[in-house]
């Protein structure tokens, strides 16, 4: 035993005793260092999986499309491996090989499935009144682009409407959902201003006055004319009628004519300040057309504010520009009501020229164009936002400010589609039950639709087809004159809307072929720079119309 305790162990020194301590524990550390690393391995090893997730071609290329490093963005959120496998059979699909523990493969399938769901392309349809068409459309179909670029769908509006006011059409957007939700909400933000507009143009309709003329007016219209005439500054203006009938000398536009008959100095008076051009010679036709586009096969709102026949009669298309041309109407009267307007009388007449005139005794205000001076001395006026006519003294015409002309005339010639007069001519019955159901100058609303157009040697004009939807139901205008035997079926002698029209080519387009876009200022136009300190322009913006 004592040989034994006395061993090589105890034949040691201290120091060599510390060190083979040392050397026993910095070994069992590094073996145990080294056997974690090859379990960790082998575990990793055992833990490595695959799996394959297949999508559809067109899926996969809107991925691509929306998200050109999808891949690489899986990769980091996952941390597993992902490759697009080689085609070998199913032409339809792309599969993906993703590699790594199960928990990474879960998520890099979430991530792809995610991605596969928001970058789907899907269509989807919705229903809006075909009342907001136009607004959608916009002029030129520049806000429907809008809304394809601005959201990245791609919309479509149906052309398939019906003729009532009530009836909804449909819109188709193509695209993924984040871009289908972006168009729907710019659509529906159009829906809402066309809503806006219809109020607010609901409520100037009401204001507005009727012009047509009543019977008892149009019996004594020659007779009565002096009572016809304005009170402007507190001041009755002597009659035409009453100075052709003084033996003395007659006064026109503050100048004393001392010739024998007031006949003879009338004439001279013509020779003198009208143009050469013939009142014959001017197309009525020549109207610059609204702002608001009317396609091939499209319902618009419309007003009939002027008629001579179904074959001749003027439209209001209803939107921003109808609400501004009541503003237009407001401003003018404000103006020319003033004490100031005198100083803006007109001096000299020219045909064609552009000139402010009231409207017989409603105390209002419109543009007017100068057809001519007649017998009686009374200017000959057409007034271009309304269709109609009238007879006014010189003295009571103005010249018009530069900003009055900004807004494009209102008044657009048309002739029904369609129909003929059953006789030789219009009967007074069929005129007076066409104004009946056009409601004319009554300002309430009937859906027109542009059929086709015709042409003469100096002009063009649209035909269009008039549906009222007062009593619930579209009530073609022309196939009641028809049945209340009036007219009879025919076909428009006009070019048609089939085959040789461009779909891109609008109203407005065709009346700028036809007249340009705005006719010449004369003398009649008042510089800018001295109504400076009168409001602006009339040519208002939306934003400014819902302010």
């Amino acid at each position: 035993m004592a040989a034994v305790k006395d061993g090589p162990w105890k034949s040691l020194s201290s120091g060599k005793k510390v060190a083979l301590a040392a050397g026993l524990s910095v070994g069992a550390t590094v073996g145990y260092l080294v056997y974690r690393h090859i379990q960790s391995s082998s575990v990793q090893c055992q833990s490595k999986e695959e799996s394959r997730i297949s999508v559809p071609l067109d899926v996969y290329r809107s991925i691509a499309r929306y998200q050109s490093t999808f891949l690489d963005l899986v990769n980091q959120k996952s941390g597993a491996q992902i490759n697009v496998l080689p085609n070998t059979e199913e032409q339809s699909l792309v599969n993906f090989l993703i590699q790594g523990s199960p928990e990474q493969i879960l998520v890099a399938q979430c991530a792809l499935e995610k991605l596969a769901t928001d970058c789907e392309v899907i269509t989807d349809v919705i229903d809006v009144p075909q009342t907001a068409f136009g607004r959608i459309i916009g002029r030129g179909g520049e806000t429907l682009k809008f809304i394809n670029r601005v959201s990245g769908a791609r919309v479509n509006c149906s052309k398939d409407r019906g003729h009532s006011l009530e009836e909804k059409g449909k819109i188709t957007i193509t695209g993924t959902r984040k871009e289908i939700q972006s168009a729907k909400e710019m659509i529906m933000e159009k829906v809402i201003e066309n809503e806006t507009v219809r109020k607010r143009i609901s409520q100037a309709s009401a204001l507005r006055q009727k012009r047509k003329l009543p019977e008892t007016e149009q019996f004594n219209k020659a007779q009565g004319l002096e009572n016809e005439l304005l009170k402007l500054n507190g001041k009755d203006f002597p009659s035409p009628l009453t100075e052709l009938k003084q033996e003395g000398p007659v006064t026109v536009n503050g100048f004393t004519d001392n010739s024998d008959t007031a006949e003879n100095s009338l004439k001279s008076e013509e020779e003198e300040i009208l143009s050469p051009v013939s009142p014959l010679e001017i197309s009525k036709f020549e109207i610059p057309s609204p702002d608001l586009s009317f396609q091939p096969d499209e319902h618009l709102e419309v007003y009939v504010s002027a008629s001579e026949n179904p074959q001749h009669f003027w439209i209001q298309i209803l939107g921003v520009r109808s609400l501004q041309l009541d503003k237009l109407t407001a401003e003018m009267s404000r103006f020319f009501n003033s004490d100031t307007s005198q100083e803006h009388r007109v001096e000299t007449i020219i045909v064609g020229d552009i000139v402010a005139a009231p409207y017989r005794d409603h105390g209002t205000w419109n543009r007017a164009r100068v057809l001519g001076i007649l017998g009686s001395g009374l200017v000959d006026l057409y007034y271009v936002d309304f269709g109609d006519n009238g007879e006014l003294p010189r003295e009571h015409l103005r010249s018009m400010r530069s900003d009055f002309l900004s807004l494009p005339f209102q008044a657009i010639e048309c002739s029904l589609a369609g129909v003929r007069p059953a006789g030789e001519v219009w009967t007074e019955a069929a005129l007076d039950d066409f104004e009946r159901m056009t409601y004319c100058a009554e300002w309430k609303p009937l859906l027109a639709k542009l059929y086709s157009y015709s042409h003469s040697e100096i002009s063009s004009w649209p035909n269009v087809k008039l549906y009222d939807n007062s009593q619930g139901k579209a009530l073609d205008l022309g196939k009641e004159l028809i049945r209340l035997g009036h007219a009879v079926s025919c076909e428009d002698e006009g070019t048609g809307m089939r085959g040789d029209w461009d779909e891109n080519r609008s109203l407005q387009k065709m009346l700028d072929d036809m007249t340009g876009a705005t006719s010449e200022l004369s003398m009649s136009c008042i510089s800018l720079s001295e109504v400076a300190s009168i409001s602006g322009s009339v040519d208002d913006t939306i934003d400014e119309e819902f302010n």
